[in-house]
């Protein structure tokens, strides 16, 4: 994923709203179901304050993924982030021993009212230009430390390090490596489930977002097999983007990929990621477009089929067409349908 590549999209927001805010209804996750709609936000030209809370509130997302931490070992040896306008400055101790942190305790109270409703918010790890290098086993495991204090329910860092403040506990963390180097990584997810330990009050996800030619390069299969989901990026890659010929055999050899060499039942949910706009890159399909292409998908290769991932769900509520129905409509009804 990448912001860069949608800076000449024009996007037109809707008129009026076409979902129902969740809030309004008894929402509850279901990890295993085969119509979750996961979303990016944060890092698309058409990130605008307050759009996190918005995309909570609409009944056809259920997943948000915070893009991006960026930089893995930044300044002083701590992460650099950007998240969108919700993060603006640094607190006192992060100018002093973490400058590459940010103060995004604006985006505090939008995570704690998408988490009462039932939404899960997940911190994206990486994106199109990270820098999201290990370079031994041990590195790796410090770093899902570090994530677990800054983000999780650890408390091995001062609380004004920690960029939503000290009472935000995310729900997870998304693996969006794309440097090709993906030596460690594997060690990097066990890591990320062992920390997870530390606090059985409330699940906690990993996610990862492969690009579509197999196997990926930047992500071994072995970390996959640890996410609970697997957004495939079936976009900006012409031998299997979504609306290519090469898209279904790609399905089907991904499916079995995540299911065959699983050794648990509970095997990771399979997402197709889909462009949300024109300006996201190739593969973009229109949205009423999209119902027969997932339903041709889901037909044959049903067993781990978890939903659809969206880059991102800001640009998603703005590409609105003729009947004013925005891309999440057509993307949850996709799905539903």
């Amino acid at each position: 994923m990448s912001s860069a590549s949608a800076s000449n999209v024009s996007l037109v927001p809707a008129a009026t709203s076409t979902a129902t805010p969740a809030s309004r209804h008894k929402y509850i996750f279901q990890a295993n179901a085969s119509d979750n709609v996961a979303v990016y936000y944060g890092s698309s030209p058409a990130t605008r304050t307050g759009d996190l809370l918005v995309l909570c509130e609409n009944q056809n997302v259920d997943i948000i993924n915070l893009a991006f931490l960026m930089t893995f070992f930044g300044p002083s040896g701590y992460p650099s982030i950007y998240f969108g306008p919700g993060c603006a400055g640094s607190t006192p101790m992060q100018e002093m021993y973490a400058p590459g942190l940010s103060n995004c305790s604006t985006l505090a109270p939008e995570i704690a009212a998408c988490q009462k409703i039932g939404k899960k918010v997940l911190v994206s790890l990486g994106g199109y230009s990270g820098n999201t290098s290990f370079s031994s086993d041990d590195q790796a495991n410090q770093f899902a430390a570090t994530l677990w204090n800054l983000f999780g329910a650890g408390n091995g860092e001062n609380p004004e390090l920690r960029p939503f403040g000290p009472h935000v506990v995310v729900d997870g963390f998304d693996i969006d490596n794309e440097n090709h180097d993906s030596t460690f990584y594997q060690t990097f997810a066990t890591a990320l489930r062992t920390q997870y330990l530390n606090d059985l009050s409330k699940t906690y996800y990993i996610s990862a977002a492969p690009q579509c030619p197999r196997l990926d390069a930047s992500i071994p299969l072995g970390a996959m097999l640890e996410a609970d989901f697997v957004w495939v990026q079936f976009y900006n890659n012409p031998s299997c983007n979504l609306d290519s010929v090469g898209f279904i055999d790609s399905f089907a050899a991904w499916a079995s990929d995540l299911t065959s060499a699983s050794t648990s039942p509970g095997f990771p949910k399979l997402f197709i990621g889909a462009p949300a706009w024109p300006g996201a890159g190739s593969g973009y399909v229109v949205g009423s477009g999209l119902e027969t292409i997932i339903s041709g998908a889901r037909a044959q290769y049903r067993s781990n089929f978890g939903g659809i991932m969206l880059w991102d769900g800001s640009a998603a509520m703005m590409n609105v067409d003729e009947y004013q129905d925005n891309y999440l409509v057509y993307a949850k009804g996709s799905l539903v349908n």
